[in-house]
C-alpha cells in the first residue's frame, strides 16, 4: 500500500509543512483572480470547517484547485505532485538521497481527458554534495503528443547550450497517464517511463558535439542515473 500524504512539500527548506501550515497557506495565500472570486469565497469557507489536509485535497482535486501531495518512502519523502489553481498542468518532483529536487515531469492535460507528459528537468550534481547550487549540468526535454523531442543540455555557467530535435517520431506511448481518481497517484508519480534505448533511435544522425556525452548512461539520451530511485 502506498503512502501518500497532503501536506505540502517546502522546497526551499526541503521538508514537510504541517498540517496547520498547509490549511493555512491554502486559506491565507492563495490569490483567486476576479473571475474566480465566488470560487475563492467557497474554498475559503471550506478550509475554515475541513478537518484535515486529506479533506481539503480532495475537494480541491474535484474543483481544480491547488493541492499538493507526497509520497513517502518510510519517513521520507521521495516525490510529489503540485497542482496549481485552475491550470490544465501538474508536475512530479523528484528527490534525492539530500531530499533535494533533481528531477522534474510536467504534464498536460489533453482533449481526451488525459495528461500528457509534455516535458522533463533534471539536474545532475557534483557527487557528495548537498546544496541546490551545487549542480554542473542540466537537461531540458520538451515532447510533443505527435513524437517530436528536443533536448536542450546546459553546462553550468557555459554561455552557449546544446540543442537536439529529433530525426524521428518518438513512440509517446509512455508519455500518457490516465486522469486518476482521487489517491490513485501511483501512474502520474512513475519514474521510470522509458526503456533503455528507447530515445535513441529517434535521434540518430544527429551530431553531438561531444562524442563523450553521456558515456555512462545506458540511454544515451537521458541523463546519467536519471532512474536511480
Amino acid at each position: 500500500m502506498n503512502n501518500y500524504i497532503y501536506q505540502t512539500w517546502f522546497r526551499g527548506k526541503r521538508k514537510l509543512q504541517s498540517e496547520e501550515d498547509t490549511l493555512n497557506y491554502y486559506l491565507k495565500h492563495v490569490h483567486y483572480p476576479e473571475h474566480l472570486k465566488e470560487e475563492g469565497k467557497r474554498a475559503k469557507k471550506f478550509l475554515k470547517t475541513c478537518n484535515n489536509v486529506e479533506e481539503w485535497a480532495s475537494y480541491a482535486y474535484a474543483n481544480d484547485l491547488p493541492f499538493c501531495v507526497c509520497k513517502l518512502d518510510n519517513t521520507h519523502v521521495e516525490c510529489y505532485i503540485r497542482k496549481e489553481l485552475k491550470k490544465d498542468n501538474l508536475s512530479v518532483s523528484f528527490l534525492d538521497e539530500y531530499q533535494r529536487v533533481f528531477m522534474i515531469y510536467v504534464f498536460q492535460k489533453q482533449k481526451n481527458g488525459k495528461y500528457f507528459c509534455i516535458g522533463i528537468m533534471f539536474w545532475e550534481f557534483e557527487e557528495g554534495k548537498s546544496g541546490d547550487d551545487d549542480d554542473r549540468k542540466s537537461w531540458v526535454y520538451t515532447f510533443e503528443p505527435n513524437g517530436n523531442v528536443e533536448v536542450i543540455e546546459r553546462e553550468k555557467d557555459a554561455k552557449e547550450e546544446v540543442i537536439w530535435k529529433s530525426k524521428r517520431p518518438l513512440n509517446v506511448e509512455s508519455n500518457w497517464e490516465p486522469d486518476p481518481e482521487f489517491g490513485d497517484w501511483e501512474g502520474l508519480m512513475n519514474m521510470k517511463r522509458w526503456k533503455p534505448g528507447e530515445f535513441d533511435e529517434v535521434f540518430k544522425g544527429e551530431d553531438t558535439k561531444d562524442n563523450n556525452l553521456h558515456e555512462k548512461s545506458i540511454n544515451r539520451w537521458l541523463p546519467p542515473d536519471w532512474n536511480k530511485n
